[in-house]
């Protein structure tokens, strides 16, 4: 597609797109995108609020309840949302917890022994959905959060007052297979290589994991036991992609840059390639574009369900790694579609239950599944379209993925809430989600 000057108009809106996707957050963004709601009403309000009511979306709850929030020792949707009235610097963006100070967390602590934040859960909003709702006197200002992390709107009473994004700004309708092989083949090397750079950053993140130990250390043992020969590159990656999120999860106080919104899924997606392509001694260029074909492949699997269901986005991701992996060993858009129908027919019941520690078992058995997929279709093989929820073609099957995370995991969403809830519901102290 090219625009009234003969330029490739995609090149120009998947560069857009890359840029405004892969941006550096710190801890999980879903206590990040709460945090960031928060500050940005209290900057409006002005002054300290006399009531707070934090609304959510079931999975906005269960993506905050469990994962621990960076330079602090708490976890939770109201501890998110305290740390952001707190900090009030809404023009952090995802990086709002990422200076927490001790006298922040204390003042936090005591508005949450207050009780003056009230917490309410919503349905038949967006998957991606949080509302902080600040009273002062007759004033009432909102800020709300929803699609995407650092999407806010800000309104005071009814009338909006602010947005950080247009309606002119949302991913256009590009992520089709056919335009990003198309794009990734053909864009400047120039345009792209600052992947490698974000490549880099979550890979420092794993490192230091390895080095240090975070969660149940799922990374930092199987890098453990991981080899240096050729065969073991795909193990490696799976283990240090694992160990990021270990940190992460826990807390990790070092940036991550994110892909769909989701440190997980950035690091999923850009960890493993980048060792592999070290491994393999492939060029610049080489890297570049693989990691582009993995993050847009990620995407385009983010565009088939909310940001936020039930299906795994460590599944989502690791559809891109397996792309990437392609591309390293050097096959063709063939042999990348092949893949993806592999993993497809492989991981597509993975289930989402929250952001917490455990995702870096799941992280590391994704990256082994995009080995696995990428290795059959280098040889030649992939699941026959007649087996299973596979389509005819890779387009038939990203429809299939799209209904089936809408229409049939909807109701296994609303379960997996209910059963975090109720264990958090019969602990003897307050649950750590509300």
């Amino acid at each position: 597609m090219f625009d009234d000057n003969g330029r490739d108009a995609d090149q120009d809106l998947f560069v857009d797109l890359l840029h405004r996707e892969l941006l550096v957050a710190m801890g999980c963004t879903e206590p990040a995108a709460i945090a960031l709601a928060a500050a940005s009403a209290r900057c409006v309000l002005g002054v300290p609020p006399e009531t707070i009511l934090v609304r959510a979306s079931r999975n906005m709850i269960k993506n905050a309840m469990n994962v621990g929030i960076p330079n602090t020792t708490l976890k939770g949707i109201s501890v998110a949302a305290a740390l952001g009235l707190e900090s009030a610097d809404p023009a952090a963006g995802l990086n709002i917890l990422s200076h927490i100070t001790p006298a922040q967390e204390q003042a936090a602590s005591r508005l949450l022994d207050s009780c003056r934040i009230q917490f309410e859960r919503v349905e038949n909003v967006p998957s991606m959905f949080i509302e902080v709702r600040l009273q002062a006197g007759e004033k009432v200002i909102t800020a709300r959060v929803q699609d995407e992390h650092n999407k806010v709107e800000v309104f005071d009473g009814d009338k909006k007052i602010s947005a950080s994004l247009s309606e002119a700004e949302k991913n256009p309708d590009i992520l089709t297979p056919a335009r990003i092989f198309a794009f990734t083949d053909s864009v400047p090397l120039e345009k792209i290589e600052f992947l490698i750079q974000c490549a880099e950053v979550n890979l420092e993140l794993a490192e230091y994991s390895v080095k240090t130990g975070y969660g149940i250390g799922v990374g930092k043992t199987m890098f453990e036991g991981s080899g240096v020969g050729g065969e073991s590159l795909f193990y490696r990656g799976a283990s240090l992609a694992a160990a990021a999120s270990d940190a992460r999860m826990a807390g990790c106080s070092k940036p991550v840059v994110i892909n769909s919104g989701s440190g997980n899924q950035g690091i999923t997606v850009s960890v493993p390639v980048l060792v592999l392509a070290r491994g393999l001694k492939r060029t610049r260029d080489e890297t570049a574009r693989a990691l582009c074909l993995a993050h847009l492949s990620a995407l385009m699997m983010t565009a088939r369900k909310d940001r936020l269901s039930a299906l795994c986005g460590a599944f989502t991701a690791a559809i891109g790694t397996g792309a990437g992996f392609v591309r390293l060993l050097r096959g063709d858009n063939q042999t990348v579609i092949r893949c993806i129908q592999n993993m497809v027919g492989n991981l597509m019941g993975i289930i989402c239950d929250g952001a917490k520690g455990s995702c870096a078992l799941k992280i590391f058995t994704c990256v082994e599944a995009a080995e696995l997929g990428a290795k059959l279709a280098m040889a030649g093989n992939s699941v026959p379209e007649s087996e299973g929820i596979l389509g005819n073609t890779l387009e038939d099957t990203l429809g299939i993925v799209e209904k089936l995370s809408h229409e049939g995991m909807i109701p296994l969403d609303k379960t997996i809430v209910e059963i975090m809830l109720e264990k958090s519901n019969s602990s003897a102290k307050k649950p750590q989600g509300v």
